[in-house]
């Protein structure tokens, strides 16, 4: 006969989040838990490390929303600001470079240009930057590259394919034709 002592579980680690830090973390398993606690309800993430995080359910909606795989990398920074009063919000953001799937992440562009940006143009609002029409032409023939191929994912595999997926593979493909552009 099993005891009560036999059937509980060593406490896991909780992650904990200091302010204006990103901490990296890995999901173990696609689906956060829904739990209650002194808090209100609560997303619970098991991580691949063993820890758990407990975040409400608009942290976790932000996590969900950005598609994260199993095993993704990715950060969560709690934006805080004392001469404010307290939490400004939540950051969740995947880390560039490869991923364990094999697909790659591109870091995004800044929100906003750097304050040094405007300063080395002259500070003139009225000035627009150099255009490269080969580039302009380049990231136009990737929209409608990754348009074709989202369309046909939807098409042949009734939504099984995420277009996040799609557009991993899309990056992938590009990256890697011009890797063996430049072998030969």
């Amino acid at each position: 006969m099993a005891t009560a002592a036999s059937n509980t579980r060593a406490p896991r680690e909780v992650v904990e989040f200091p302010p204006n830090t990103a901490v990296t973390v890995a999901l173990k398993y696609p689906q956060a838990r829904t739990v209650s606690s002194q808090y209100g309800e609560r997303f619970m993430f098991t991580l691949t490390d063993g820890r758990v995080m407990f975040l409400d359910p608009e942290v976790g909606g932000k996590i969900e929303s950005l598609g994260v795989n199993v095993r993704e990398n990715f950060t969560i920074t709690r934006k805080w600001d004392d001469q404010k009063g307290g939490l400004l919000g939540w950051e969740v953001a995947r880390l560039a470079g490869e991923q364990p799937n094999g697909t790659f992440v591109v870091p995004g562009a800044p929100s906003k240009p750097p304050a040094s940006a405007s300063a080395a143009s002259g500070g003139g609002a009225s000035r627009q930057p150099a255009v490269s029409p080969s580039l302009v032409e380049e990231a136009n023939s990737l929209v409608d590259s990754f348009a074709a191929v989202l369309e046909h994912a939807l098409t042949n595999y009734q939504g099984r394919i995420k277009p996040e997926e799609a557009k991993a593979l899309l990056i992938t493909a590009y990256i890697q034709r011009h890797k063996l552009s430049f072998v030969a």
